[in-house]
């Protein structure tokens, strides 16, 4: 649930309208999510070996900046989907105006539309709204070293890919923005699909919240060595303090340290793995799914 008081928003909407209300009423993310692109190859011959390697070299550079906690259990591997994202091919109409759609198979079966943006309240009150069946709908902050976006998505049961905007209109009625170029086709972004393996364990209580990490590997078309590998931790917001200061200062203190770990592992480029992915130069689109 969005972490919001519901008299405010009832107050607002009876003083000044729907349109006000939208304008002055603030948006609270439920979670905090900081990521890192890290060097893949790394993890091409013992996934396990490297991935505790990681953990001995992030808890190093913690202990170099004083971290005032620890970094507490070990990588174990978990959930493993087939992902597939979708947009007009050489356009990319979608990712243009800030959305995305991708699909997922596997331990997970779901599609998602969400919308990214800079600004808290365009990302919280763009409508990203479904009509599948089980859907959930969440707004989370999405850090890099060096950016941070708001992520307003909804996910919901998976059924059939939708082929043109038209379709993805008829299964998330808030991508309606897109009336517009309703006819466009939709293609699988860089032609490929992903097969997604997920290691969760270690986490790092800081305060009123605990630090969630995980780790994902990135296989392109079913390959054997991993193209894109993300470290990333998790923070949810507490339902009745929100945020602490002690725990929104030891998560910049984590972020530092993924983005900084030393022995190599971190890569020159800050984007994450959506992004990644859309600059992607597969043998069906070599110059990139974008041009």
């Amino acid at each position: 649930m969005m972490k919001r008081t519901v008299l405010s928003l009832v107050s607002a909407s009876l003083l000044f309208g729907a349109v006000a209300a939208h304008a002055n009423t603030p948006a609270y993310v439920d979670s905090k999510e900081y990521k890192v692109l890290l060097d893949a190859s790394r993890f091409a011959t013992n996934p396990s070996t490297a991935a505790a390697q990681l953990l001995k070299d992030l808890s190093t550079r913690l202990a170099a900046l004083k971290f005032d906690k620890m970094v507490t259990g070990s990588f174990s591997a978990g959930d493993r989907d087939t992902l597939a994202y979708y947009d007009t091919a050489h356009s990319c109409s979608l990712y243009g105006r800030g959305y995305t759609v991708r699909t997922r198979a596997g331990d997970h079966s779901d599609i998602q539309f969400k919308f990214r943006h800079p600004d808290e309240e365009l990302s919280y009150w763009t409508d990203v709204s479904g009509a599948g069946k089980n859907k959930d709908t969440k707004f989370e902050t999405d850090v890099t070293p060096g950016n941070l976006v708001l992520a307003h998505s909804t996910k919901q049961n998976f059924t059939t890919t939708p082929a043109t905007v038209s379709a993805l209109i008829s299964q998330f009625p808030g991508a309606s923005a897109l009336s517009d170029i309703s006819s466009a086709s939709l293609s699988a972004v860089g032609g490929v699909t992903v097969t997604q393996q997920e290691y969760g364990g270690p986490v790092s209580d800081i305060g009123q919240s605990v630090a969630e990490f995980t780790l994902t590997l990135w296989y392109v078309n079913n390959a054997a060595t991993p193209s894109l590998a993300e470290l990333s931790f998790r923070v949810e917001a507490d339902e009745d303090s929100y945020f602490t200061t002690p725990v929104l200062t030891r998560s910049q203190t984590l972020n530092k340290a993924i983005g900084s770990i030393g022995n190599n592992w971190n890569i020159a480029n800050d984007g994450g793995k959506t992004s990644w992915l859309y600059a992607y130069r597969s043998a069906a689109y070599p110059n990139g799914f974008c041009n």
